[in-house]
């Protein structure tokens, strides 16, 4: 059911899952033009702008956390504004939109702040709480940051490597959405005035200067995990060429006695004798073997290869 919220000459109407008969009312109440109705059967893929002759149309998509996930999807709002009422329509529970509802029931000079005045300032509140909300979205991508800040050098660089791969998804999902609204609060810095008259032009600034300031943010974090992402992979690349090393010594260090066995086993060379027991042929020649591979051991731990 739409929830009708009312002050004075303003009025706003918050769809959410539009019907038929929503949209038959829409069409009959507000004249609105076939596409714009088409256009509220279902979610767009594209924001965007519209200016007719008695309303404005335009499509904002703000980006939810999915706790499940473990990401930000978009979520979409689309806005029918004339003089006196503004018709919200979502396709889903939006918490912004919902805290926002809760927050006019309950606060009356808050309600009275928002709806006393034109539907320029009521939709300037409603966008400004998204903006709000959206920045508090980016607060769990903060914390993840930090924490692979704080664990960079600790040696977890495996693990890191799963949760840097998490954290630069998030960020790039919510960058995905957020980004493309840009063109959004540049279209109403130029439509709103124009339909409401220039003194809601500072409306309009100040929501474009806090979505820029938000998208600042998005940028910052999104370098910043490229960087993080950069030196654990460099770390982890040390660890596996220090680990290549030592195999490579151990390897160098059997070599004698590889050889050693190897020939005798081609028959090149007769195995000597060095006594008439075969038990005590086989601790001599391998004492003989792990006194070389001691020395070599030695060489290379004076030579600082191992």
């Amino acid at each position: 059911m739409p929830r009708y919220i009312k002050k004075g000459n303003i009025s706003w109407i918050n769809i959410i899952k539009p019907t038929a008969k929503d949209l038959q009312f829409l069409a009959d109440e507000y004249n609105l033009h076939p596409i714009v109705l088409e256009e509220l059967v279902r979610p767009s893929a594209r924001a965007k702008v519209e200016q007719f002759d008695s309303y404005l149309y335009f499509i904002y998509h703000l980006p939810i956390y999915d706790s499940q996930q473990k990401t930000s999807r978009r979520g979409e709002i689309d806005f029918i504004i004339t003089k006196d009422a503004l018709i919200s329509v979502s396709y889903e529970r939006l918490e912004p939109v919902e805290l926002f509802v809760d927050k006019l029931d309950r606060d009356n000079n808050y309600k009275e702040t928002i709806l006393g005045g034109t539907t320029a300032r009521l939709l300037y509140y409603l966008l400004d709480f998204c903006l709000s909300f959206a920045f508090r979205e980016l607060k769990h991508i903060d914390d993840k940051i930090e924490m692979i800040r704080k664990n960079l050098f600790c040696n977890q660089e495996k693990q890191l490597l799963e949760d840097i791969s998490y954290t630069k998804r998030d960020i790039l999902s919510f960058y995905l959405c957020f980004q493309p609204q840009q063109g959004v609060f540049r279209s109403l810095s130029i439509v709103g005035p124009n339909f409401w008259g220039p003194e809601t032009q500072i409306y309009f600034s100040d929501l474009e200067g806090d979505y820029l300031r938000i998208l600042q943010y998005c940028t910052n974090y999104k370098e910043t995990i490229e960087s993080f992402e950069e030196t654990n992979t460099q770390l982890l690349n040390i660890k596996m060429n220090s680990v290549m090393e030592k195999f490579t010594v151990l390897a160098f260090l059997t070599f004698p006695l590889v050889l050693l066995t190897s020939v005798y086993q081609t028959g090149l060379i007769t195995k000597p004798h060095i006594t008439n027991n075969l038990f005590y042929d086989f601790w001599i020649e391998f004492g003989i073997i792990t006194v070389l591979t001691l020395i070599l051991l030695k060489i290379f731990k004076k030579k600082g290869w191992f």
